[in-house]
């Protein structure tokens, strides 16, 4: 019943506290101006804004509708955008009356309540109202997670009115107009994909463009016009380098011509095989590997080889012919190595490497038991003559030490070692490496039962010689301080018995003294009745004297015998 009653609690903690943390990291796009009225013909500028609350952000997404029949995008402008990396870049179509982006910026990102992204120029086409929204909307934070803390966008609705905007006369031809591709937006890459994509702005006094798409450099477009379009696709393009040429066209004339580059590989590269080179040692731990791959259209890039179950990893072509391979232990594995060209297509060969071991050591001299912190734990055994012998010592799965030693000329080696060590069965297992690097299978093994000659304190083990040797020690520093403890007890008494005998002849000496003034007093008292009759005054100073002196012989009688005690 506890239980459940935690458990109830805790939910109802989290669902009271989520909601205030979503509250508190929002994010939310909006336009601004969000309503005008224009004539048909103006052009009028709208900007992206984005407003973040609680955490900052460095990426967001979009996609803005606008009505093609009512409006058209006469250029976007990043100039003034907090984003500084474009993933995708902002792209407009007329045609489809849609406007896109993908955008970003290094870590702290961004927090703010106006954080412009683009600005869109706009032109009144047709009378009616334009409704431009959002659709699509992400804006990421700036956390390792990249959560989407998008709550809201608002649009904007633009009303167009009869009345146009008269075009002023051009006064020179149109300039050579900038042709951007989002599917290839590098030049002078290479991309596997064969539907080309351009787009360009339109000024508002063109009046006709031309365009040509073939593997001519510099061609130059006819002057007949083909209609006014802001963007173009082209579908199943071969493969090779193929360009874009476009002109426009206003009331001048034709302008020059922009060029657009665009290089397409879909086929990835040519089969090709693997051939390994161990140079006639079956045992050689870094054979040679050949392999050479082709690709006629953009060319190789990079190799991304794989050796048994191991990461990829890169090779470039031009490091090295033949590749070798990095050591290898003996046993088979597969080697498998990717071709790459330069619009990443990829090719995949694979071969079986066989390594052989050298000559696997024995194990000749391997004690049954070994008393840990007590005994020296001798190994022997033979192997390749002047090599090296490397020594396992295992407990279950677990390689408790690993030590190394050399054979000498015969080939005879051995081990010597004084550790300390839990106690346990342990496997003993040898290797063999030569001056190649070559490495053989392991050894037969042998079992050693270890015996602890002490106890265990955590990672440390205490051999009971030394235990002893603790307890003596910690004996010894006990005896010295009961020896020094009574030491002092007995000279704390004597001074006790000297500071009680000084103090009960001080207390006797002040007594008598004191004894002796009341009697005194009193006498004086005794006197004088003989002649007279004592005032009241004086009769109570004798009556108080004769009490004090009862006094102070009650509380010597007293205060000796604590003294007496107390010595």
């Amino acid at each position: 019943m506890k239980k459940i009653l935690i458990g109830i609690t805790i939910i109802f903690l989290l669902s009271f506290i989520f909601p205030l943390l979503t509250f508190a990291q929002q994010a939310s796009y909006y336009l601004s101006p969000t309503k005008g009225d224009y004539k048909i013909g103006e052009q009028f500028s709208v900007k992206v804004f984005v407003s973040v609350e609680g955490i900052a952000i460095n990426a967001a997404q979009a996609a803005i509708y606008f009505p093609a029949d009512k409006l058209k995008v006469v250029r976007i402008s990043k100039v003034s955008s907090i984003f500084t990396l474009w993933v995708e870049e902002p792209v407009f179509s007329n045609s489809r009356g849609k406007i896109s982006f993908l955008g970003g910026l290094p870590s702290p990102g961004y927090l703010g309540a106006a954080g412009q992204i683009i600005s869109i120029l706009f032109q009144a086409k047709n009378e009616g109202t334009a409704r431009v929204t959002f659709s699509g909307e992400k804006i990421l934070a700036n956390d390792p997670w990249g959560t989407n803390i998008f709550s809201s966008s608002t649009g904007g609705e633009y009303n167009i009115r009869e009345g146009e905007v008269p075009v002023e006369p051009s006064v020179k031809k149109p300039d050579v107009p900038k042709i951007n591709s989002p599917t290839h937006p590098n030049e002078d890459a290479w991309y596997d994909n064969n539907n080309p994509e351009f787009n360009w702005d339109l000024p508002k006094d063109i009046t006709g463009l031309s365009y040509i798409f073939n593997e001519e450099s510099s061609s130059i477009p006819a002057t007949s016009p083909g209609g006014l379009f802001d963007s173009k696709i082209f579908e199943q393009v071969e493969d090779g380098i193929w360009y874009f040429h476009l002109r426009l066209q206003n009331e001048q004339g034709w302008g020059k011509t922009g060029h657009y580059r665009v290089k397409i590989d879909t086929q990835p590269p040519g089969p090709f095989e693997l051939n390994i080179d161990n140079g006639g040692d079956p045992t050689n731990p870094r054979p040679l590997l050949y392999f050479e791959a082709e690709d006629d259209t953009s060319g190789i890039k990079q190799y991304d080889i794989q050796i048994g179950d191991d990461d990829f990893f890169p090779f470039l072509e031009e490091k090295a012919d033949p590749f070798t391979l990095p050591h290898q232990n003996p046993g088979k594995r597969r080697i498998k190595v990717i071709a790459i060209d330069y619009a990443q297509n990829r090719t995949e060969a694979s071969a079986e490497l066989v390594v052989e071991s050298i000559e696997v050591p024995q194990i000749t001299v391997c004690p049954d038991e070994f008393v840990s912190a007590e005994e020296v734990l001798y190994l022997a055994g033979t192997a390749l003559p002047e090599s090296d012998v490397l020594i396992f010592f295992r407990k279950g799965d677990e390689l408790v030490k690993q030590w190394e030693t050399q054979s000498d000329e015969k080939g005879n080696w051995f081990l010597t070692e004084e550790g300390l060590f839990r106690s346990g069965i342990y496997n003993v297992t040898a290797r063999t490496r030569d001056s190649r690097g070559a490495v053989s299978y392991p050894s037969k093994g042998c079992n050693v039962k270890v015996i602890l000659s002490g106890i265990a304190i955590g990672p440390w083990i205490i051999s009971y010689s030394s235990l002893l040797l603790l307890l003596i020690l910690l004996f010894l520093v006990l005896l010295l301080f009961l020896i020094y403890l009574i030491y002092r007890i007995q000279r704390a008494r004597k001074t006790i018995d000297i500071e009680s005998k000084d103090l009960k002849k001080k207390f006797y000496k002040e007594y008598y003294e004191l004894q002796a003034d009341i009697k005194k007093q009193l006498e004086m008292y005794k006197k004088a009745k003989d002649y007279r009759e004592l005032t009241p005054e004086e009769k109570a100073m004798e009556e108080q004297l004769l009490g004090n002196l009862a006094d102070v012989e009650r509380v010597l009688r007293e205060e000796l015998k604590d003294i007496e005690e107390l010595a």
